[in-house]
């Protein structure tokens, strides 16, 4: 055993209190021969004692080893009081707040932290935890706090805390991200099999899409058979984003049978079962995740997601509601992006603009900034498709500003992405390239180069405005094979999943070409998909109207009356005359 896990000695202790003394004793062996190399007993008086109990038995045990005196020189220990805290009982509530941040119970895990903070103030640690705790609820202002807190107190912990706060404190910005990834590789050149140093490595590996170097860090996890469900669905989601989905399944399938239930584990199930359009097997196990936590948002969205999908879209409504219905604000910037592309797949285009407005100034108050950019983006997005792309490009200037101050570069992408497209509903061709160019400038300066199917996708449709369709089909491949599988982050709020907006580009190509059986292949293609056409419902119900034409003008009569008949029951509230509408009822009446 000794041989396989890589370990040279054993250190056993034993610890013993009588009145108000503590007692340590230790005992360190060889570990192939079981030969005792040397003993140390240490006491003190108090809880407070402990910790410099614990320095004086590090300071004995190191002189066994009999290092050389270069050895001891860059030996990286530090006093345990000062790099940590020098109180036991700021530590004990630190350690019971963990044990609820790993449940996902993060309100209990932030009072802990609380009271572990106002003993010690000094306990980097502790505000580490509680900036990321505050994070997931949804509250950005104080996580944005904790986050600096823990930062400007990274000097006072062990050099293993200071990577881990170092690449928490950078992984939140894109423009930082490549430090974060350094600080995490600086980690694991110390502790090669640190738990939370691969984690994150892999997550941050994950944003820019390498899922292969991702995967070779959690998988490490694994084999070490840690218990922290982080690596599980971490690498589940990675597996999904190659379009792996049975091993994603088989890895959270795992962690249930050999450790313990989970409410992320059952996320990401049910996830998985989605993307798949396994509903029935979704919601049973969204239910089973919300039974573990009903508070945690990711399990409500993602309840509201499963029935968007399967159709059932009055109680999506009522899940997304739910959202708006929590005490967490940043919780409702999800809440109210989820109702407005609810109400685009109704074509109930002013709604949505209306939900969509009420967010307007929320991500201000919550501390993200750079969120407002994409609620003026998603509403610039239904200008463009009422007929009205002055008002869009309006609102797209507001989303570049705000993304700027945000630091949002995701978003600055976007804006060009979109921007660009509205030129061309306005034929304005040149302006249109321009917004190209920039936007290919942008991306080969960031650490994602991935990013650039945006631009191929804007390219592809200036070439099929000039009716270039050859071209116009290689640049929409190309954008394609750049985009990961459908694998949307529950909690992700953006302009979602491409794949309904990239296909509907190949496929209107494939129609104007004159394709037929291509373009229908393509819309199928469309109606196929989950989470990948979540944020463009205009696009999927669409595609029930163009596929009508198409089965219409290749003389399938019960195609089309079929297609224009799923086409106006989606659309059977939508906003007064949306000329797909007129048209479609007039064809079917025709027919």
């Amino acid at each position: 055993m000794a041989v396989r896990g890589r370990v040279n000695h054993i250190l056993q202790g034993t610890y013993a209190k009588a009145g108000e003394t503590f007692r340590i004793n230790t005992l360190l062996q060889e570990a192939g021969t079981g030969e005792l190399i040397g003993s140390e007993s240490v006491e003190g008086e108090g809880e407070e004692s402990i910790f410099s109990m614990v320095d004086e038995l590090t300071r004995r045990i190191k002189k066994n080893f009999r290092l050389s005196a270069e050895e001891i020189a860059s030996d990286i220990d530090k006093a345990v009081g000062k790099i940590t805290t020098s109180s036991a009982e700021a530590y004990k509530y630190y350690s019971e707040g963990r044990k609820y941040f790993i449940k996902a119970e993060h309100r209990k895990s932030i009072q802990l932290m609380e009271k572990a903070v106002a003993i010690d103030p000094e306990f980097a640690m502790a505000y580490r935890s509680m900036f990321i705790a505050y994070e997931r609820i949804g509250n950005y202002s104080e996580s944005r706090k904790y986050r600096q807190k823990a930062f400007e107190l990274r000097d006072r912990v062990s050099d293993r805390e200071r990577y881990y706060i170092e690449g928490s404190f950078y992984y939140r910005s894109e423009k930082t991200r490549d430090k974060a990834i350094e600080a995490y590789e600086k980690l694991l050149q110390l502790y090669p099999e640190d738990l939370i140093g691969n984690n994150n490595v892999a997550v941050s590996y994950n944003s820019l899409e390498q899922w292969d170097k991702a995967i070779k860090r959690l998988e490490l996890l694994i084999q070490n058979k840690d218990e922290s469900s982080f690596p599980y669905f971490n690498l589940a989601y990675t597996y999904m984003a190659k379009g792996l989905y049975d091993k994603a399944r088989k890895i959270l399938e795992y962690y249930l049978d050999n450790f313990t239930d989970n409410t992320y584990i059952r996320n990401w199930l049910a996830m998985n079962h989605l993307c798949q359009r396994r509903y029935d097997l979704a919601l049973a196990e969204v239910d089973k995740a919300l039974s573990l936590n009903p508070a945690l948002s990711d399990n409500i969205v993602l309840k509201g997601d499963i029935y968007h999908c399967r159709g059932d879209l009055v109680k999506s409504e009522r899940e997304y509601q739910k959202l708006l219905e929590t005490e967490e604000q940043g919780v409702h910037l999800v809440g109210l992006d989820k109702l407005g592309v609810l109400y685009l797949l109704q074509g109930k285009l002013e709604e949505s603009k209306s939900r969509l407005k009420q967010g307007i100034e929320l991500p201000k108050k919550v501390g993200r900034i750079g969120w407002k950019s994409g609620f003026h983006l998603t509403l610039g997005y239904m200008h463009l498709k009422s007929g009205s792309p002055r008002e869009a490009l309006e609102e797209y200037k507001k989303a570049w500003d705000s993304a700027v101050e945000g630091g949002r570069l995701d978003w600055q992408r976007a804006v060009l992405h979109f921007r660009g497209l509205t030129y061309l509903e306005m034929n304005a061709i040149d302006e249109a390239q321009k917004a190209a160019d920039e936007l290919k400038e942008m991306i080969e300066k960031g650490i994602n180069r991935k990013n650039i199917r945006y631009y191929h996708h804007l390219k592809g449709n200036i070439e099929l405005k000039r009716e270039n369709f050859s071209k116009a089909m290689e640049y929409f491949k190309e954008a394609m094979s750049l985009l990961p599988s459908q694998s949307l982050l529950p909690s992700q709020w953006d302009l979602g999943d491409y794949h309904a907006l990239f296909i509907d580009s190949l496929a209107l190509t494939y129609y104007r070409a004159g394709d037929l059986d291509k373009a229908r292949e393509e819309y199928g293609k469309i109606l196929s998909l989950t989470t990948g056409r979540l944020h463009y419902g205009d696009i999927y119900a669409k595609s029930f109207y163009m596929l009508a034409k198409i089965y219409e003008e290749k003389g399938w009569k019960g195609k089309a009356i079929e297609h224009y008949e799923k086409f106006l029951d989606l659309w059977k509230a939508a906003d007064p005359g949306i000329p797909e509408v007129e048209y479609a009822k007039k064809r079917l009446a025709a027919l």
